[in-house]
């Protein structure tokens, strides 16, 4: 008996390690170069709340309400979603990253690509709106 709880131990702590030693690739200089288009003076509460609406629609069933990355279908994945609200996650990235990443997907995990022609299929002007929501609301 107790050999199998060693064993179950040991499968729990190699899925945590192989989750967390996961790293998502720099993204190609042109979009590292990319700035958000979207101007500090369009971004009030009514913008926040319209986009907080997309992202509880398309992003927050992995992501998380509060951008903790504990939606409820993060329960299910085996390499966890990002987690916006960890101090300084977004100070380290730039907007072409996180572009970049909607754009592309992430390989390896099952973030996917959710821009124009996707199934999910976001103008490139929602996800540079996400990225300023995930600045504005998860950003610690």
């Amino acid at each position: 008996m107790k050999t199998i709880y060693i064993v179950i131990l040991g499968i729990f702590l190699t899925n945590i390690v192989n989750a967390e030693e996961h790293l998502t690739p720099t993204a190609p200089q042109e979009y590292l170069n990319m700035k958000n288009p979207i101007q500090e003076s369009e971004i009030d509460e009514q913008f926040l709340k319209q986009v907080g609406r997309l992202y509880k629609r398309k992003c927050s069933k992995c992501h998380g309400f509060e951008g903790d990355g504990k939606g409820y279908y993060a329960k299910t994945i085996e390499i966890k979603p990002a987690a916006f609200s960890i101090p300084n996650y977004m100070a380290g990235r730039k907007d072409g990253q996180l572009f970049w990443i909607m754009m592309s997907g992430s390989e390896g995990t099952e973030m996917v690509p959710v821009g124009p022609g996707t199934d999910i299929n976001l103008s490139e002007e929602q996800m540079w709106q996400l990225i300023i929501y995930l600045r504005k609301k998860f950003t610690k």
